[in-house]
Order: structure tokens, then C-alpha cells, then sequence
């Protein structure tokens, strides 16, 4: 019987008995329409059933016996008249006719493939039964070889719902309940194991059997997501199991739809990788650490156990990925990665956070001593020497530690210390490890109160030039002045740079900082010169503001427009600029030069520069650190500074000047100029411009005696 014939109770079949020469043996070439091939014309006039041939490329009919014509209610030269007639449903669809082809082909000779269809005759919805199998053309095309076997007439709500019973693409079978299949729908037939055509066998692994089945005695449905046998193999399916009567017998049945999802939880189970793992060396990322560190603190909390947070940083990674690529730089991370992995695979887990950051995270460690050996065993082990890319690399790392629950008890919290004792590892030098303590988060803080003050004094314009007199070593006149910043705190008072510099070189804040300096420095070379004082002023530049590479264009814009004299300006550098030498330092020095500012090497012998690195730059003078001023036995450095300056043929400034004997001392090695407390320390522009007026008078009596 049909599955749509079960659909109704008041359906009315009539049941044809397969004819005889139902097999796969190959036709005679077919015809025209409506034409029988003369060998067998006197067997099929003889069948009595509707047989029908059908080509499966173009989806239409190409042959029908008398049968066939009179149950679609045409004669032969109606038949013969038309190209062809469409196919109805389900052959009608592409989809299931692929499906039919493969399943045709795989299928051995001996086997019957049936296929329940509805068509429309005199517009009576019918339900018929078809013996199907293959037909191949004498072209080589796959046909269909279609025999009716049943016909009924059936209620069209009946025909409906068993039309969307059999087609739909959720497998249902109906089974009793000892678990023995009585139905199935085509999906269900189609992709189902012979050898498991009980329920019980169904499922790979008994329990989800047993799931439901206790689920059933209890519920009226239950739904559960597990591992099927599939004629594919072991699938995922959601499968919903349902308690019910066999409308034939009345006896309980279980119902079952299953949908195969294996391919959707293939896709969300990779979403949730991505999401939690990183995608370059496949460690968990910062959001899983998020996730399990929580599982981990609550499981110390719970046990009264310790343990540590390692927060690792590559050192002077930057520089691998800007010289060899970062092609290079992945690569490294990865093996870095790897090593790492190994580390922490008995010992807890392990997460990068981004970039050469990574988290180790020790569960239940008590002692002290043994997480410093691990925290030493990590650094020698990642230190070892890599081959990257053709490269021997060899990497250095700084480890922050923060102890649980000592340090903190959240992830937050264990993060920021953490980090904070890595950056004091990276202070001391790095290559080592640090233990947080209290008073790095003290530091921490004023720092942030630094910054934020900082931001402050730039809004309400808080801060203040004073300039340091630059004297002829020779005469004791004055020849400049070097520019120095004050900070005028609302409750500190008066502040020098040295304090808040280097807080505003980390923050960036020293590029709106230091375009102040350079503007209002200007602004007063320009004032004083209009007075008839043409003196020459010092400006420091820092490091960080070479990280801008339009440095030189600003400064340049802004001497123009302030209408100064490029030579009246010196721009004094860092020794530590120069060490760190690239392309583009050079060439924004070389702007400078080039446009008329002179350049001077600040703290020179602090950096233990050499004459290579001298004669690359277009500096024009040294000035020599007051370290080597202050220290009697250091003078013999000061000697060679001197003597190295005439050889590159640069003037030589010398530093913290307090007494006579120095000035004596640093007059016998022929500096050109000084500064220092000596004479005077940095004043404010009213008070430097009293000293110029001073100068000017002595000048003019020493030309008179």
C-alpha cells in the first residue's frame, strides 16, 4: 500500500500487479512520441497497466503505452501531436531526480524501488504507486522505466498532508513499542542503515536510546540532539520523539523525526574556536581566558589553593617584524607558541592576548620557590635559539608575576599586576622575571594621577619656559640660552621636566608638549631679538616625537610663520636618538639641517657613542654630560670628548659649570662654551632678559678700558 494511501481511511485503491517485464534490459531505440518499437509492440499492447518511459535530462515523457494514454485521458494522435508532456510530481523536480538517478545506479539489479506520487486527472486530485526502474537510452542517456501498480482516489486534505509526509526533508518513522519499525518516510528509507532498522539500533551510543525512553514514560515528547547511524555514516541529528497510537492496529507507537544538523554544529563548534582561540598559533585567546579563568579562581577559592598569573612579553619584538617582516614575526610566534604550550601543558593552560603577549596561569601552587623555577625554566626554554625563515633568531622575555589570591582575586585584577611587574622587568634591563609588590601599583597610580594632571596643565596652559644662559668659556659672555620647561602644578608649585617627562613620552602627550616648547621658545627668540638681543636658542626635542615623521615640517611651518631665523635655532638631541638609528631618524635630521637649524647632541658620552655614528649625522655640536664635570676622575673623558670634537670639527659645550676650577679646567681643554649654576641657573624670560641687558653693559665697558 502507498504512503499516501495510509493517510486516509477512505481511500478507495485499486491494486495492478507488476507486469512481468519489469527489469533492466534495454529498449529498442524509442521512437516519436507515441510510437512503439515494433520488437515490442505485441508484448506491451498486451499490459494492461499504465507504463510510461521518461527522459531524466529533459524531465519530460517520451513514451507511453495505450495503458498509460487512456489513465491520462489522451488519445495516440493527441499524444503524437505534442513534443512531449511534462513530468508531474515529485518526477518533476530536479532535486529528487538526482536523488532517484544515484540511488537507481548504486542500487544492485534484484532490488525494487517504488515511488508514491499524486497527479491531477479531470481535476481529481489521484494517488498512485509506481514500480520504477531504469531505462537506458540507445544514446547512452539514463531513462525511467514508470509502471503504475496502484491508483486511488483520496481526500485532497489527506493527499495534502501525505504529499508533505513524504517529501519533506525530516526522516520520520514510526516503531512500536518493543522499538520495531512499522513506517518510514522516503528521507527516513533513504538514508538509513539495513542494518538498523530498529530503534534501539539507531543510535551509536545506547544511553541517548535509553534518554528518550525514560523520557517517554514520563513526557508526552522529548528532544535531544545525538549521534545517529546513517547511511553516510554517524551523523548529529535533532531528533524529537513523540508518544502515539498506530492509527491501524491502535497500538502505542514512538514516533520519531530526526533532522541531520551534523553540518550546522560543524559550523557553530568552528565559530566557537574562532571566537576563543587564536587564529595564528591556535592557543586560547583572551576571550576563553576570560571564560576559564573564572572556573580556575573558583575551584582555588573553593579548595583554599594558590596560584599565579605569568604574564610574558617578547622583548624588542617590534624590531624582528620591522627587519625581517612579519611573514617572519608569525613564524616566530608561532614556535614561541608552541614552546610555550609545551611549558604549561601539566602546569595549568596557557592564552595569547594579541600581538607577542602571552598569559601562562599555574593552578595550585603553593610554593613561592616553585614558581620562580618555573618562571626561570619558561625564560631559558623560550630564549633557546630559533630558526625562522632561513633566520637564526634568538629572543629575550620579560615575565611579570602576580599570585593568587594574594595579588587579586579576578581576572581584572591579576591582569593590571601582572603587567605591571612585567614592565618592571622590562625597567631593569629585561630578560628576567618580577614579582608584583605594592609598591609597583603605587608607582602605577601616581603615574596615572602624573598623566592626568598633565592633560590638565596642556587645556589650562599650565606651563612655563626658563632659560639657562650659554656663556663663551673664553670671555664669560653670554652666547644663548638653552630652553627649559616648568610646570607650574596647582598644589606641587614649580616642577621641572625631568619629573613628568618620561610619563609623557609613554602617553604621547609629549608631541603637544613639545610643539608648545618649540613655539614659545620661537616666540621669545623673536621678542628678544626685536629688543636688539639676537641670541641663540637651545630647544630639546625628545626621542619620542621623531616617531612622528612630520616632525621636521612642523617645526620648519612654525619657524616660518613666526618669521625666525632658522640659524638662531639649535635643536639639541639625545645620545639615545642616535643609538637607535634608522632610515628615517636620518633623514628627518637632515630636514632640519637642511633647513638652516643647527643640531646638538645632548648628555653626549652617556650613550657611549663612537665616531660612526657621529660622522652619520649632521650634528654641529657636543655637549658633554655634568657627570663628567662633576667627577675629577672622569676628566680625562672630557679630554677625549674635546679632542674628538676639533678631529669632526664640532664645537664642544660643557655642562653643570658650578665653581672656578671647573671653568679653569674645562678652558684648558678648549671648550668653546658652558653652563651651569656658575653663573646662573635657568630664570624666567624677564629675568634672562635683565641678565642680557647686564652683558651688554659689561661689553660695552670692557671695549672702553
Amino acid at each position: 500500500m502507498s504512503e499516501s494511501s495510509k493517510a486516509s481511511e477512505h481511500s478507495e485503491e485499486k491494486v495492478i500487479q507488476p507486469a512481468a517485464f519489469m527489469s533492466r534490459r534495454k529498449l529498442g531505440t524509442l521512437p516519436p512520441l507515441g510510437k512503439i518499437p515494433q520488437t515490442d509492440a505485441r508484448v506491451l499492447a498486451k499490459i494492461e497497466i499504465p507504463v510510461y518511459v521518461l527522459d531524466l535530462e529533459n524531465i519530460r515523457i517520451t513514451w507511453a503505452n495505450r495503458a498509460g494514454l487512456d489513465f491520462m485521458k489522451l488519445d495516440s494522435d493527441t499524444f503524437n501531436h505534442q513534443e512531449s508532456l511534462a513530468l508531474p510530481a515529485p518526477f518533476s523536480d530536479p532535486a529528487h531526480i538526482r536523488r532517484l538517478r544515484n540511488y537507481l545506479l548504486a542500487n544492485t539489479e534484484d532490488e525494487e524501488r517504488t515511488e508514491s506520487v499524486t497527479v491531477v486527472i479531470d481535476g481529481q486530485p489521484t494517488n498512485i504507486t509506481c514500480a520504477v526502474d531504469e531505462q537506458p537510452f540507445t544514446d547512452g542517456r539514463l531513462g525511467l522505466l514508470v509502471q503504475v501498480t496502484s491508483i486511488s482516489n483520496t481526500d485532497v486534505s489527506q493527499l495534502r498532508i501525505a504529499q508533505a509526509l513524504l517529501f519533506t526533508n525530516s526522516m520520520i518513522s514510526m516503531y512500536t513499542e518493543s522499538g520495531e519499525l512499522i513506517y518510514e518516510n522516503p528521507v527516513s528509507r533513504l538514508h538509513r542503515p539495513k542494518s538498523a532498522a530498529n530503534l534501539p539500533d539507531r543510535f551509536c551510543n545506547d544511553r541517548d536510546y535509553h534518554a528518550i525512553r525514560e523520557a517517554l514514560q514520563t513526557r508526552l515528547q522529548t528532544n535531544l540532539v545525538c549521534l545517529m547511524k546513517a547511511g553516510e555514516g554517524n551523523r548529529w541529528h535533532d531528533v524529537t520523539a513523540r508518544r502515539g497510537h498506530d492509527p491501524v492496529t491502535g497500538e502505542q507507537t514512538i514516533l520519531i523525526s530526526a533532522i541531520d544538523v551534523t553540518k550546522r554544529l560543524e559550523a557553530e563548534h568552528e565559530v566557537r574556536y574562532l571566537a576563543h582561540h587564536d587564529t595564528l598559533t591556535g592557543l586560547p585567546n583572551r576571550t576563553y581566558l576570560e571564560i576559564a579563568i573564572n572556573r580556575h579562581l573558583d575551584e582555588a577559592e573553593l579548595n583554599d589553593a594558590q596560584g599565579a598569573m605569568l604574564f610574558v612579553d617578547l622583548d624588542r619584538f617590534k624590531t624582528i617584524n620591522d627587519t625581517l617582516g612579519h611573514l617572519v614575526g608569525d613564524d616566530l610566534l608561532i614556535q614561541v607558541a608552541k614552546r610555550l604550550e609545551a611549558i604549561g601543558k601539566d602546569l595549568g593552560f596557557v592564552a595569547r592576548l594579541g600581538g607577542d603577549e602571552f598569559v601562562l596561569l599555574l593552578s595550585n601552587f603553593p610554593d613561592h620557590d616553585l614558581i620562580e623555577e618555573v618562571a626561570e625554566h619558561m625564560r631559558q626554554e623560550l630564549s633557546r635559539p630559533y630558526v625562522v625563515g632561513g633566520h637564526n633568531l634568538q629572543i629575550t622575555l620579560s615575565v611579570g608575576v602576580a599570585l593568587y589570591p594574594e595579588h587579586g582575586r579576578d581576572l581584572d585584577t591579576l591582569m593590571r599586576k601582572a603587567d605591571l611587574a612585567m614592565y618592571r622587568a622590562k625597567d631593569l634591563g629585561r630578560d628576567r622575571y618580577c614579582f608584583f609588590n605594592t609598591r609597583m601599583a603605587e608607582d602605577a597610580e601616581e603615574r596615572l594621577r602624573v598623566e592626568n594632571a598633565l592633560r590638565h596643565a596642556i587645556n589650562n596652559d599650565e606651563f612655563e619656559l626658563h632659560y639657562q644662559p650659554r656663556l663663551n668659556a673664553q670671555n664669560n659672555h653670554i652666547t644663548g640660552a638653552e630652553s627649559l620647561l616648568r610646570w607650574h602644578h596647582p598644589s606641587r608649585g614649580l616642577i621641572s621636566a625631568g619629573v613628568f617627562i618620561e610619563v609623557a613620552e609613554e602617553t604621547g602627550l609629549i608631541d603637544a608638549i613639545g610643539e608648545w616648547v618649540a613655539e614659545n621658545a620661537m616666540r621669545q627668540q623673536k621678542a628678544w631679538e626685536e629688543q636688539g638681543y639676537p641670541v641663540t636658542l637651545s630647544i630639546n626635542l625628545s626621542p619620542a616625537q621623531f616617531k612622528r615623521e612630520p616632525l621636521p615640517e612642523i617645526l620648519i611651518d612654525l619657524a616660518s610663520k613666526l618669521d625666525i631665523t632658522p640659524s638662531r635655532v639649535k635643536f639639541e638631541i639625545t645620545e639615545s636618538l642616535l643609538l637607535k638609528e634608522t632610515a628615517t631618524t636620518l633623514h628627518q635630521l637632515t630636514q632640519l639641517r637642511d633647513a638652516g637649524f643647527q643640531l646638538e647632541i645632548d648628555d653626549f658620552g652617556t650613550g657611549y657613542s663612537n665616531l660612526g655614528y657621529l660622522q652619520r649625522y649632521p650634528v654641529s655640536a657636543l655637549k658633554i654630560d655634568r657627570s663628567f664635570i662633576s667627577d675629577r676622575k672622569r676628566w680625562p673623558i672630557v679630554q677625549m670628548i674635546t679632542q674628538m670634537g676639533r678631529l669632526l670639527n664640532l664645537s664642544i659645550v660643557a655642562e653643570g659649570i658650578e665653581t672656578l676650577e671647573q671653568l679653569a679646567q674645562i678652558r684648558t681643554v678648549h671648550c668653546q662654551e658652558y653652563q651651569g649654576f656658575l653663573y646662573s641657573p635657568a630664570v624666567s624670560a624677564d629675568e634672562f632678559l635683565h641678565l642680557l641687558k647686564q652683558d651688554r653693559q659689561q661689553r660695552r665697558t670692557a671695549r672702553r678700558l
